[in-house]
């Protein structure tokens, strides 16, 4: 675990050019919701995107920003997290497959990055941050990119067409802007300045409060149905106990300003409140706290940043200066952060990305595959438990359904309860009713009662999602590995579970994928274990648009519309034989005979058998579980069973697993036993 704080190095933001007034948006109703949205929310107008830009170029605008004012270039960074909840990325066509961070690195060549996708709602950038910080801490990166684009006003469109008064819960759909941010963070030598303190945390017991999904009307299109009043309670009275709390037990910092999601004026005075009733003195007030409602609106996942380079602009911040930032999602999602500047809104004022003395480290941490050098291995993990659904179980094919007796299975197996899950990853890309907030997992939390009833000073429990199709279930161990190595997490629960949305409503149009759900806990190695050994990621763009698949909608029903060439198991092989061929050491135990079984992506029975005759290998060397539809995210988890079922898994036992999706990208991971 690596000294240091955490620092941004960069920031890059765009707001898209159009103007829209709080009294424009109410006039576009079809029914006067006769509600004083600019008085009561504090905002005036917001900027909308979606005649010609959409989320993709919003983030793309604004990571050429942050490059721009970068000392790095794209081929610098390790890792990249695209946190957008939004990923309508054309007219109308909400995009699933291939991953926006992998769209991205077509863009701009993050030829040594991890790219994936995460979701969590308005908490997105800030999970984002926490995740960079864990990769960051265990020695796996470097530099870590995270972006966000959030094209969010298309719910304000849905919303005015539905919208029937003051009342309605669509209503917090009026309130939203759209925007991108980017940063760039690495490890400095330094504990002055940078992120401090950082926790996140998911009250999953209310994590109903706030759904985003397909709307139910004939015109199509999403919809977010908040209980405003509820959420808004939740937020300020546990969110508050959070701040409090950080700033009673850094005494040696000064907070000089407070930053909150920004949501509405009246949410920030409660807070304002709350936290002053807590610490029994008058610590924030307007001077102090930063509102940014009235020209942006609620940005989501990119408001405090938004809001941050709004006032590095007005001259608000100078090195030094203390900042405490609230976030608060649904989900329910909490977390507080406190960080010190150092000449960073100078910089940036600047306009360059020359730094005056803030001990970056060398650049030379990573070797050239974006691993950790040998100096900084991180400790092992190692799966606990392995839960599935059984074949032909009675259990209904829905995502919470699948997941949460997967979930179970995990936790009765490791002999601990809900209660005990520090960190839980859905790696799950099609679920019920197209939900994209709050996190699946957030949700799920809230199921197996994740520590969730209110906050609690002495733990964290935090829930997201990670998202990057096929592939989602080995970055969520990757990320699992390093929330661990990093000392944020003690045990992390991932879990997946896949639908074929258009079962009921086309089923003609099946995406071919079983519906099922599987999971695995992971926890540190003890004495005597082994564990995850390497694991690494590989992308083709060349192949991107090989397999894309979308949703839109058809006569007033959302559909999922998959367009895959005819050729793509050969893409798939051909790039898994370039992966295999540039990882020394995965070659030379294939070479020398020292893996047990591989555990490749369980697509098909004839997809493994040509990949077994492409690698030269013979078939019975290749654990296959398959049944009659693609195992996709569960892959790993069947793959493992069966692996264990056949008898192996002893001591000295090494599994490869290779997992292969859209993109195209690769992953493969040594797992030694």
């Amino acid at each position: 675990m690596k000294k240091g704080n955490t620092i941004i190095e960069s920031i890059g933001d765009y707001l898209p050019p159009t103007v829209v007034s709080s009294q424009e948006v109410l006039d576009g109703c079809v029914n006067n919701p006769r509600f004083p949205l600019e008085r009561i929310t504090g905002i005036k107008e917001r900027r909308m995107a979606g005649v010609d830009e959409f989320a993709l170029d919003l983030a793309t605008n604004a990571i050429q920003a942050c490059l721009d004012r970068s000392k790095y270039d794209a081929s610098e960074i390790d890792l990249v997290i695209c946190c957008n909840i939004s990923h309508y990325d054309q007219p109308d066509r909400y995009s699933f497959e291939p991953s926006t961070a992998v769209k991205l690195h077509k863009q701009f060549g993050f030829e040594n990055a991890v790219v994936f996708d995460i979701s969590n709602a308005c908490a997105g950038v800030f999970t984002g941050i926490y995740l960079a910080d864990a990769y960051l801490k265990a020695g796996s990166a470097a530099r870590v990119l995270v972006v966000s684009g959030e094209y969010i006003t298309h719910l304000t469109k849905t919303a005015q067409k539905e919208i029937a008064d003051f009342k309605d819960p669509r209503m917090a759909c009026l309130t939203l802007g759209d925007s991108g941010v980017a940063l760039i963070l690495e490890r400095s030598e330094r504990d002055d300045i940078g992120f401090h303190k950082m926790e996140m945390l998911t009250l999953g017991d209310h994590s109903g409060l706030c759904i985003a999904k397909e709307t139910a009307f004939k015109h199509g299109g999403a919809i977010m149905i908040t209980e405003s009043a509820k959420l808004a309670s939740v937020a300020v009275t546990e969110g508050s106990k959070q701040l409090a709390r950080m700033i009673t037990e850094t005494p040696e910092t000064e907070v000089d300003i407070l930053l909150t999601h920004q949501t509405s004026k009246l949410s920030i005075q409660a807070g304002i409140r709350e936290v002053n009733r807590l610490l029994d003195k008058q610590k924030f007030s307007n001077e102090n706290t930063i509102n940014n409602l009235a020209e942006r609106g609620n940005t989501s996942s990119t408001s405090h940043f938004i809001a941050v380079m709004d006032n590095i602009r007005k001259g608000t911040f100078e090195k030094g200066q203390n900042i405490l930032f609230s976030v608060n999602a649904s989900g329910v999602t909490l977390g507080a952060s406190l960080y010190t500047f150092d000449d960073l809104p100078q910089r940036l004022l600047n306009g360059n990305g020359k730094s005056n003395g803030n001990g970056h480290l060398p650049q030379a941490s990573l070797n050239g595959n974006g691993e950790a050098a040998a100096e900084d291995a991180p400790l092992r993990v190692v799966i606990d438990s392995i839960g599935l659904v059984p074949e032909g179980s009675e259990i209904r094919k829905g995502t919470f359904d699948l997941a949460n007796h997967a979930a179970q299975s995990c936790l009765e197996q490791s002999g601990i309860s809900g209660n005990d899950v520090d960190i839980l990853l859905f790696a799950g890309v099609y679920r019920d009713e197209f939900i994209c907030e709050p996190a699946i997992a957030a949700l799920i939390a809230g199921d197996i009662k994740m520590r969730s009833d209110n906050y609690k000073n002495s733990t964290n429990s935090f829930a997201l999602d990670v998202m990057n199709g096929a592939l989602g279930f080995l970055n969520s161990i990757d990320v699992g590995c390093n929330m661990i190595n990093s000392g944020k997490a003690k045990n992390v629960l991932v879990l997946t579970s896949e639908i074929e949305n258009n079962k009921e409503t086309f089923p003609d149009r099946l995406m071919g994928l079983e519906e099922t759900a599987s999971g695995v806990l992971l926890r540190k190695a003890a004495e005597g274990e082994q564990g995850f050994s390497e694991i690494v990621f590989d992308k083709y763009p060349g192949y991107i648009d090989q397999l894309v698949v979308t949703s839109t909608w058809y006569d007033g029903t959302t559909t999922i519309e998959k367009a895959q060439d005819e050729k793509i198991e050969d893409a798939f092989i051909d790039c898994i034989l370039q992966t295999i061929d540039k990882h020394d050491n995965i070659k030379a135990l294939l070479n020398d005979g020292k893996i047990t079984k591989i555990i490749p992506q369980q697509i098909s029975e004839s997809f493994i058998l040509r990949l077994s005759k492409a690698m030269g290998l013979p078939k019975d060397l290749f654990v296959d579980a398959t049944r009659d539809n693609d195992l996709f995210t569960s892959s790993i988890g069947y793959g493992m069973q069966q692996f264990k079922d056949e008898g192996h898994g002893r001591k000295g036992d090494i599994a490869l697993i290779i997992g292969v999706g859209s993109g195209v990208q690769v992953g493969c991971a040594l797992y030694h036993y």
